[in-house]
């Protein structure tokens, strides 16, 4: 089977540094990448267990496999098993000067926004929101839309691929809900998981970049008093541009929809709805270190 990661991505790596991993799912995810040219390793404690349940191990052994990935130079790329909770747990321990050491592809999303918001503040690695290798059957193969999915991921890893949002039938249309032109470097976060970092060392420098957020399983007025913190905390009105992808079981439509107008209104630049972003498939895959572009004149969103 032809690699459906760019040549340059030869051994990849899977950590859990967040919640508990399915030993079957995590099989099926690194069958697919062996089947697709690539070497797999699963670091040691990726099924090590925790005391808590909710944990796939204690801290001490989440980092070892983090810094690891890091210190063996075959790595060329580090897969997320899953999200859940955890990841900034790990933040205060990180060796900052480790990560800072390589450009390494760290890819996860959900709670992983915890680690990729440390690694955007100290300018450490090649932090990029993509599906991960427990969601890989579905995201990848199952789903009608798996092409999309598949082209953003190989996307968002080349370095020098640009690409114009071009969106499947079946998806629901991203649309603009305020009108602007922004080119800048895009946070792609999970909005609970976002607000959580709000009066700590760990939360990024957001100040004209592109803010991209999702969630699921959140009721409408706590997406309300999510971005109601990001108001209050001043950087909603310092954004370049907001959109907002996926809210899967978060409320009704009417309500989301009202909520993203009033939080549009605080942004000085563009808005958009429905990206194919988040916990649902298809999804783009957002690298964090290549500007993207919203575009209302010309509709159109370039990655």
């Amino acid at each position: 089977m032809k690699n459906f990661l760019p040549d340059n991505i030869k051994h990849v790596a899977i950590i859990a540094p967040a919640g508990p991993v399915n030993p079957e799912n995590l099989t099926s995810g690194a069958e697919i990448l062996r089947k697709h040219g690539v070497n797999v390793t699963i670091m040691p404690n990726v099924l090590a267990g925790s005391r808590f349940s909710y944990l796939s191990s204690d801290v001490e052994g989440r980092l070892e496999d983090l810094h690891a990935c890091w210190t063996d130079e075959t790595i060329d790329l580090v897969f997320c098993a899953r999200g859940g909770y955890g990841s900034a747990q790990l933040l205060p321990y990180i060796n900052w000067d480790l990560l800072r050491s390589r450009r390494l592809p760290f890819i996860g999303y959900s709670d992983i926004t915890a680690l990729h918001a440390g690694m955007l503040t100290h300018g450490a690695g090649m932090p990029i929101a993509a599906p991960m290798p427990l969601r890989f059957q579905e995201s990848l193969f199952d789903c009608k839309t798996a092409d999309f999915t598949l082209k953003y991921l190989h996307s968002a890893l080349d370095i020098n691929s640009v690409n114009e949002l071009k969106l499947h039938e079946s998806m629901e249309p991203v649309a603009f809900i305020k009108d602007g032109v922004a080119t800048a470097l895009p946070f792609a976060a999970n909005l609970a998981v976002l607000v959580t970092l709000c009066g700590t060392s760990w939360l990024p420098d957001l100040d004209d970049k592109i803010l991209i957020v999702e969630d699921i399983n959140e009721p409408a007025y706590k997406v309300d008093r999510y971005l109601t913190q990001l108001s209050q905390n001043g950087v909603l009105k310092k954004l370049g541009g907001l959109v907002f992808g996926s809210f899967t079981e978060c409320g009704s439509a009417d309500d989301l929809n009202k909520i993203m107008n009033k939080a549009a209104k605080e942004v000085s630049g563009p808005v958009v709805k429905n990206l194919p972003f988040g916990h649902t498939f298809p999804m783009v895959s957002i690298n964090q270190n290549k500007t993207m572009t919203l575009d209302s004149t010309g509709n159109v969103i370039t990655l």
